[in-house]
């Protein structure tokens, strides 16, 4: 379901991307090239602050955002997911974040009112609130990161975790290729 906000915000979807028919997106959100959003995916920009201020999602060109992924913003806040991203699984990302180019969150990874920058990978289950990632950090399985403990609990992406990325992203773009060929 695609439908706009209570002030008629609507998604601005491009015609290379492929949303699964199960997903839901509301209010002031911008889809850009050859993005795959799997089933049950909730994306929400449709939440006000005291002013009744609409934030916004951009999610950009070769995203992967799989099964159960929630997105949501508060208030007026503002997510950006850039190019070649992989969110997998049962992710949250919520408040005000952003997601560098070629990251991976991992499945059912937290991230809350967070910078993360390009080349980094979040860990399966793992929480990062109020903090920032640098270029190419992984943040270990599990691990709860917040703005105190940051570099405590960084190491660098791993070679291997940075190429089954670009296959998901390569396998994703294929998805949407041939979704889009069979006409959905």
């Amino acid at each position: 379901m695609v439908r706009e906000d209570i002030y008629g915000n609507a998604p601005v979807i491009s015609h290379t991307a492929y949303i699964d028919t199960s997903a839901i997106l509301i209010g002031n959100i911008v889809i850009k090239d050859n993005v795959y959003i799997g089933p049950n995916v909730v994306i929400r920009a449709d939440e006000v602050d005291e002013n009744y201020r609409t934030g916004c999602i951009v999610i950009s060109d070769g995203v992967s955002i799989q099964d159960g992924v929630n997105i949501n913003t508060i208030g007026n806040s503002n997510i950006e997911i850039g190019k070649n991203v992989v969110v997998f699984n049962g992710a949250i990302i919520k408040g005000n974040c952003s997601i560098g180019n070629f990251s991976t969150l991992g499945i059912k990874s937290i991230v809350f009112n967070s910078n993360i920058d390009d080349g980094c990978y979040i860990g399966i289950n793992s929480i990062v609130e109020n903090a920032k990632i640098m270029n190419g950090m992984m943040v270990e399985h599990g691990a709860v990161i917040n703005g105190d403990n940051v570099s405590k609990l960084l190491k660098p992406i791993t070679k291997d975790i940075n190429e089954m990325s670009q296959k998901i992203i390569t396998n994703s773009i294929n998805l949407v290729t041939g979704y889009k060929f069979m006409g959905m």
